[in-house]
């Protein structure tokens, strides 16, 4: 790319930082921002770098989930020195080899999950606070090992099946390459099922409320005061963060909250305010005319098919010219879709044959069960997104 073309982009980046600085629609500005410094770095790479960059990130994940084994990154944060902590420091407490500490934290270095300013000395940043936390902590070491004996081998699994795309669960790419699919293989593994809910939950934080960027009050107005109405049902709501965050900030909602989850998901859930339910979404839903049924981050998981009998089921409760479906999910662009998204829609087919959805998938499939897309919200590129459909007869 021309030099020109590098100074336009720049200037754009600039634009939109100071928008996401000063302006009223900075979540947008700052997903903008990331685009363009992706963008930028396209535009200043040769076409070669851009391969190698690309070939060598398996690599990198395989080093920062070593060095999320040895909990290295709390050691940084706990350094009591400005200095910083040594190579020779870390293997003491790891109890790992010095030179391979050295050759870890070289991509660590390089990943900007800490600095080196001097040889063999390393210091915290921000992002390796971030490490420290759920987000990473948990993360890094369940999708990594959720993920990759699936994703090594999905190249084979495409060209043994003719290239087809993956849409039956029971016999998606991850039920071929480790016999089990991705629940199966949570509910075998307690500890990476624990890591999967911290994760799950820490991916919200610094996040908007659903119900911050959904006019809630679509659901309010209208909604029955009886106190056994059921004013929103969180189905697959794991530990009920997102209905405890509504309990917290906004209070005036009518009726009673209820979490649906598995068994084994919910045993421990206790949240004031907050009812729970034990319930597969693969059956009939229990609880009638309910005035919400709120689903997070639950139909990315699912073929088509089966999301097709979850909305039946969840169709089949419903009070057609009361009850709402709200969906929180990502709706993908028809164009310039961000990498985490695809990378993310790619996971979800290995996984299990699910999809990150464009609009007119989910017009389809919501159609598919006699519901019509009411409105869609989002605070910019890159966000979930929120759904509110509606039985077609009661479209308003």
């Amino acid at each position: 790319m021309s030099t020109t073309s590098i100074i336009d982009l720049t200037d754009q980046i600039r634009k939109e930082a100071l928008n996401e600085s000063n302006g009223p629609q900075g979540g947008q500005s700052h997903a903008r921002v990331l685009q363009l410094v992706d963008e930028l770095k396209l535009a200043v790479e040769t076409p070669t770098e851009t391969i190698l960059r690309l070939i060598y990130q398996p690599p990198e994940n395989a080093a920062l989930r070593t060095v999320a084994d040895l909990d290295v990154f709390p050691i940084l944060m706990s350094s009591e020195s400005k200095k910083g902590t040594s190579a020779t420091e870390i293997a003491k407490l790891t109890g790992a080899d010095r030179g391979l500490i050295i050759r870890l934290m070289r991509v660590m270095a390089s990943l900007g999950l800490c600095t080196s300013s001097e040889p063999e000395v390393y210091r915290a940043t921000e992002k390796t606070a971030s490490m420290t936390q759920p987000i990473g902590k948990d993360g890094v070491p369940c999708i990594y090992d959720l993920t990759l004996p699936t994703l090594s081998k999905l190249p084979e699994y495409l060209r043994r099946h003719n290239y087809i795309n993956p849409q039956e669960y029971a016999t998606s790419p991850m039920k071929w390459a480790v016999g089990q699919s991705q629940f199966e293989w949570l509910a075998g593994n307690k500890k990476h099922q624990d890591l999967f809910n911290s994760y799950m939950s820490s991916r919200r934080e610094g996040k908007p409320n659903w119900f911050s960027v959904y006019p809630i009050q679509r659901l309010v107005e209208g909604a029955s005061d009886h106190p056994d109405a059921i004013f929103l049902v969180d189905i697959g709501g794991n530990q009920g963060h997102d209905l405890a965050r509504l309990h917290a900030e906004y209070p005036a909602y009518p009726g009673r909250l209820m979490l649906q989850d598995l068994p084994n998901i919910i045993s421990s859930v206790d949240r004031p305010g907050i009812e729970k339910s034990a319930y597969s979404f693969l059956d009939p839903q229990p609880i009638k005319n309910a005035r919400a049924y709120y689903f997070r981050a639950i139909f990315h998981d699912w073929p088509d098919r089966i999301c097709h009998k979850i909305l039946l089921n969840t169709v089949s409760a419903m009070n057609p010219l009361y009850s709402r479906i709200i969906i929180v999910d990502f709706v993908l662009p028809d164009t310039d879709v961000p990498r985490m998204q695809s990378a993310m829609d790619i996971q979800m087919m290995s996984i299990g044959a699910g999809v990150e959805r464009s609009k007119q998938q989910w017009v389809n499939l919501l159609a598919s069960v006699g519901l019509q897309i009411n409105g869609i919200w989002n605070t910019g590129l890159g966000m979930e997104s929120i759904i509110e459909a509606v039985p077609v007869a009661d479209l308003s």
